[in-house]
């Protein structure tokens, strides 16, 4: 089976800090787009049942200083295992600004990240 992306995912294993009312739960970035992030969680559970508030506040760290990157909100789309799915709930300019400099950073090429914020805006 094919599948076709509209938004490039670039595998960038930085920290990330998922803090909800609850608690804060640690992880790796297995890859992060315009649209969401898949992490995989340090600890095995259910991610649903810690963290039932939405959105979830997520927090791209340095490695291996751990300052913050990017902070951004989303929305878990599917769990599993220790693996989470989250689409960005919303996004302030500041943090679309800082995104997109990561994944430029790590090869997304300009033109490509223009169509996809153009996509993204017209969502």
């Amino acid at each position: 089976m094919i599948t076709q992306r509209r938004f490039a995912r670039v595998e960038i294993p930085l920290p990330v800090r998922v803090r909800c009312p609850e608690k804060t739960l640690r992880g790796t970035i297995l890859d992060v787009s315009l649209k969401g992030i898949l992490i995989e969680l340090e600890t095995a559970g259910s991610l649903t049942d810690d963290c039932v508030a939405e959105p979830l506040n997520i927090e791209i760290l340095s490695d291996p200083d751990q300052t913050v990157l990017v902070e951004l909100t989303a929305r878990i789309i599917r769990e599993s295992n220790r693996c989470v799915a989250l689409a960005w709930s919303s996004i302030e300019l500041d943090a679309l600004t800082h995104l997109r400099e990561l994944l430029q950073a790590n090869g997304v090429e300009e033109h490509q990240l223009s169509r996809e914020l153009s996509e993204l805006l017209d969502d």
